[in-house]
């Protein structure tokens, strides 16, 4: 039962399309039952030649069942069109069955070669046909026939345009599949960096802080005070790493994400440049405006940009003044956070994921983007159109890209 399960896999493998098992069970059942009842229609008067023309008929069948080679269009209508020709040269004296098996090899020939084969092989068919008739061998069936060929022949492509179809929306499904996981990886990528990129760069700035406190001013209070933020600071981490999984997990049944704590929004941002001030920058934050008025995806759309904006000025020039500058109108919701880097900045901050993710927060609510060099440093700025209601105007999908 496996050796034959498996021939009948390693079979299956030869044919370029995953027809169902019934197309091909159906057609060679047919061409053994049109040959059978071929050869039964003229008797046994040359019993040889009539076995020898039903061999030519099935050399394509039982190469492809018992060899395990798939022959092309241009043998199996070779041997179709040799043992009927045979067949036609002692027709019966009734219907004789024997053009039939053209019908089903030009079914087969349609279903798994190309047009030009299956045109040439449809000629040849009406060639062998149109002779038959003319020699008096078939009579006026050789009109029908003509017509059940070229059925046969029209079947079988419909069956093989089918299969491209169905290939193609295989593929297409596929490529969805890698799309969507491709997504998924960059938004989890995302939702860490941006939750642990914060937390640690304020971390390493109260650990440097504690230790020139040590090495230079032998102060042990600031030392301490500065350990003690950093371990709150870690803490904080680990808890919103815990919600980030929570968040990214769903519970039993597909139930929605479970978040253990709210996004940060518009108005944490003062909260933020507080704790970068804490830890020894140079933060200085002007905030115009109400953030009632801001949508919580706005909000934390622009949180985020602070966020990073600032973890790269701890990471790359820690002792540099920054400014947070944040202007909430009815009509548009501005960031802008600059500082006095001197020209030069690392390639990884102008060409990073950072930057890039900025843009993408900012791009997915219609907002505009800038980063790049200004008069005095470095500034990214975000501005996202509103409502009246305070959510994003998504109209505008206009995203900019300095860099000089």
């Amino acid at each position: 039962m496996d050796w034959f399960r498996e021939t009948a896999l390693r079979r299956r493998a030869l044919v370029p399309y995953e027809f169902p098992w019934a197309v091909p069970l159906v057609m060679y059942s047919s061409t053994l039952l049109i040959v059978g009842c071929a050869v039964l229609q003229r008797g046994f008067t040359r019993p040889w030649l009539l076995a020898f023309a039903g061999l030519l008929a099935l050399t394509p069948i039982l190469t492809f069942i018992i060899a395990g080679r798939k022959l092309n269009a241009f043998w199996t209508v070779g041997f179709a069109l040799a043992g009927v020709g045979l067949f036609l040269i002692w027709p019966p004296n009734v219907v004789d069955a024997a053009p039939f098996l053209l019908m089903f090899t030009l079914g087969e020939v349609g279903a798994i070669a190309s047009v030009r084969a299956g045109l040439v092989a449809v000629g040849a068919c009406v060639a062998l046909l149109v002779a038959a008739e003319q020699l008096n061998h078939l009579g006026t069936l050789s009109l029908y026939m003509v017509f059940f060929v070229a059925c046969g022949w029209l079947i079988g492509r419909i069956m093989q345009l089918q299969q491209r179809l169905l290939l193609q929306e295989r593929a297409q499904q596929v490529r969805m599949q890698e799309q969507a996981a491709s997504d998924e990886r960059r938004r989890i990528a995302r939702e860490i960096h941006d939750v642990i990129a914060h937390s640690l760069s304020v971390t390493m700035l109260h650990l440097t802080g504690a230790r020139r406190a040590l090495q230079e001013d032998h102060d042990v209070d600031d030392a301490v005070a500065g350990l003690l933020d950093a371990e709150r600071l870690g803490r904080q981490a680990m808890s919103d790493i815990r919600g980030t999984v929570g968040l990214l997990s769903t519970g039993p049944g597909g139930a929605e994400p479970m978040r253990l704590s709210p996004e940060p929004g518009i108005s944490d941002i003062s909260d933020l440049v507080a704790d970068f001030t804490a830890a020894g920058m140079a933060v200085e934050s002007h905030i115009y405006g109400s953030g009632e008025s801001v949508s919580a995806g706005v909000g934390l759309a622009l949180y985020r940009v602070a966020q990073e904006s600032l973890a790269n000025i701890a990471k790359h020039s820690p002792r540099s003044s920054a400014a947070v500058l944040l202007d909430i109108n009815g009509s548009a919701a501005s960031l802008t956070v600059s500082n006095d880097l001197a020209a030069g900045l690392p390639s990884d901050v102008c060409s990073g994921g950072g930057l890039a993710g900025m843009r993408q927060r900012i791009e997915m609510i219609g907002g505009e983007f800038r980063a790049g060099w200004a008069e005095d440093g470095w500034t990214v700025s975000a501005s996202v159109p509103l409502e009246p209601n305070g959510t994003p105007c998504r109209a505008r999908r206009k995203v900019l890209w300095r860099h000089d």
